[in-house]
């Protein structure tokens, strides 16, 4: 309940989840895991291999006996082991990379320091970080993004940090960072189906 894991069990052992669970490690994942451009087994797949440290070669993630058991671990762990989750979102409010600079200014501000000067900080410390963020730059882009999806109307003051922020309200086309490593994940994939 207070700890911070680093590793999860599984029918098949223990797997340790890599970089100790360091939060930027996470949204590595995620950042996979949102890729359009690849297909929904690639990214998984991808993103399993970014998380535990036993799935370094693609060869050993495949003959692993209980992929679906890590992936739910996976993803237990990235809601903090709350097994009581909402509903998804109707759409997206927010994108971890684009928004990264209003995050962590948020996040600093909580924290009272820069987190990404920090060497480590586990997933759960900054979730937590995340979830106390109170009336900033960040709360206000994704109240907007929110009532935008929802289709409510923009108070005055919205409607005029929207005109004045449009940064904040289109998504960006990947970075040079993603496309090496969707170009990663395809060599992967591709020498696999070739051993087979």
């Amino acid at each position: 309940m207070y700890e911070l894991p680093t590793s999860v069990d599984t029918e098949n052992g223990t797997l340790h989840i890599r970089n100790d669970g360091d939060y930027r490690m996470v949204l590595d994942c995620f950042s996979m895991l949102d890729d359009v451009e690849l297909e929904d087994s690639e990214r998984i797949l991808a993103a399993l291999m970014i998380f535990y440290e036993e799935f370094s070669s693609f060869e050993y993630l495949m003959a692993y006996p209980d992929l679906e058991g890590a992936l739910n671990k996976m993803y237990l762990f990235f809601n903090c082991n709350d097994t009581q989750v909402g509903a998804p979102a109707h759409g997206k409010v927010v994108d971890w990379e684009q928004d990264s600079t209003i995050i962590c200014s948020a996040i600093n501000k909580v924290a009272n320091q820069e987190i990404r000067g920090l060497e480590y900080l586990h997933w759960f410390t900054f979730m937590g970080y995340y979830l106390a963020i109170g009336e900033c730059t960040f709360a206000t882009v994704v109240g907007i993004r929110d009532k935008l999806i929802q289709g409510k109307k923009l108070e005055k003051f919205e409607q005029d940090f929207r005109r004045d922020n449009p940064q904040y309200f289109v998504w960006n086309s990947k970075s040079t960072e993603q496309k090496e490593a969707d170009e990663w994940v395809k060599k992967m994939w591709n020498a696999n189906k070739q051993h087979k």
